[in-house]
């Protein structure tokens, strides 16, 4: 029941209650800020005798001219957002905000504003594939520098590295609903832009056909292998999938680049029949199960209990019975899946 307070206040609780409001006004709290705070962080890479301006919240205009600390001169209330943006960039060089996104708290913010020269600098880039229906996949380099992209096709973010330099591309955020994978991500500037950088995209809640190719890489004299899965759909409504596996050869010992698969007919093949799925816990698990055919015969088939697993488009197959009994939901797959991801055991569309 709702208590409802006195029609009339004694004298001594008005004097209370407004002691309590100057307080929380700033006429007598501890915090003779108010509330408020400053946005801040520190500039690198400008070159001696140039400045550019930053911006946050689209105003509060802020000219800087030498590298190191700064701050906005205009307050932000605490729990406000702020976005550092570069409204003017120095002649000749490029400058990107990192960290410059959030929400003002009672810690100080880590903004970083970078700069290179544009003459000297390499772009980065790549391709992306799987984005549809309106949506974006968001990446992110290692330096802190977000792009976001609503269509395939090919894509390059802004800030150029220097020749040498190295460089992480990862995904931020994946469209809903869909998982992506990240191609040729990390490596070393060698005096060209870089543009093998492949992002792949797909739905989570299907079991896509084509090709997939593992993460883990087999190195040998110089040349490199991946294991290869060719999925294939067989009779209607997804009754059955087959498996056909094979390798991806690669020209160096890391499985970097644009590697062969292997012509003709794939040598090994086993079928997949599921039984149920579930979706949950940034996971879609199939189970079901397998009859292999490791040379495209077996005389006793058998058929064994499996799952397979879809995370931020790796495709990883648990055949372990035990495990399978034991981790029977999508939530309690997940560390397993996680595990294996990291191991190199998982496979990628190709």
């Amino acid at each position: 029941m709702i208590q409802h307070a006195p029609a009339r206040l004694s004298l001594t609780a008005l004097c209370a209650l407004s002691a309590c409001v100057l307080a929380a006004c700033g006429g007598g709290g501890d915090d003779p800020s108010g509330g408020l705070g400053s946005v801040s962080g520190v500039l690198s890479g400008l070159e001696q005798g140039k400045s550019l301006v930053l911006q946050n919240n689209g105003g509060d205009d802020l000219a800087l001219s030498a590298n190191g600390a700064f701050a906005f001169a205009q307050p932000v209330a605490s729990g406000a957002s702020y976005a550092v943006t570069v409204k003017t960039q120095p002649a000749g060089q490029q400058c990107t905000v990192g960290q410059g996104t959030g929400t003002l708290a009672a810690t100080p913010t880590n903004v970083r504003v970078d700069c290179v020269s544009v003459r000297a600098g390499f772009t980065l880039g790549g391709t992306v594939s799987g984005v549809h229906g309106g949506q974006a996949v968001v990446l992110t380099t290692a330096g802190g520098e977000d792009l976001a992209v609503a269509a395939d096709g090919a894509f390059t973010f802004a800030r150029p590295l220097a020749n040498g330099a190295s460089y992480s591309v990862t995904v931020k955020t994946a469209p809903v609903g869909s998982g992506c994978v990240v191609r040729n991500g990390s490596g070393v500037v060698a005096a060209a832009a870089v543009n093998s950088v492949a992002v792949q995209c797909a739905p989570l809640a299907t079991l896509p056909v084509g090709e997939w190719q593992q993460d883990r890489c087999q190195a040998s004299a110089g040349s490199g292998v991946r294991d290869l899965w060719r999925l294939s759909v067989r009779g209607e409504g997804w009754s059955s999938v087959d498996v056909a596996v094979g390798t991806v050869n690669y020209p160096n010992g890391q499985c970097n680049g644009v590697g062969v698969a292997t012509p003709g007919a794939l040598s090994r093949t086993f079928w997949f029949q599921p039984q149920r799925s579930e979706f949950g816990a940034g996971l879609a698990v199939f189970w079901g199960n397998t009859q292999a055919f490791p040379y495209g015969h077996l005389l006793a088939p058998v058929w064994t209990r499996v799952a397979l697993v879809r995370k931020a488009n790796h495709l990883c197959l648990l055949d372990d019975p035990a495990t399978l009994s034991t981790f029977s939901t999508a939530a309690s797959l997940e560390p397993v899946v996680t595990a294996a991801i990291a191991a190199g055991q998982c496979y990628a569309p190709r």
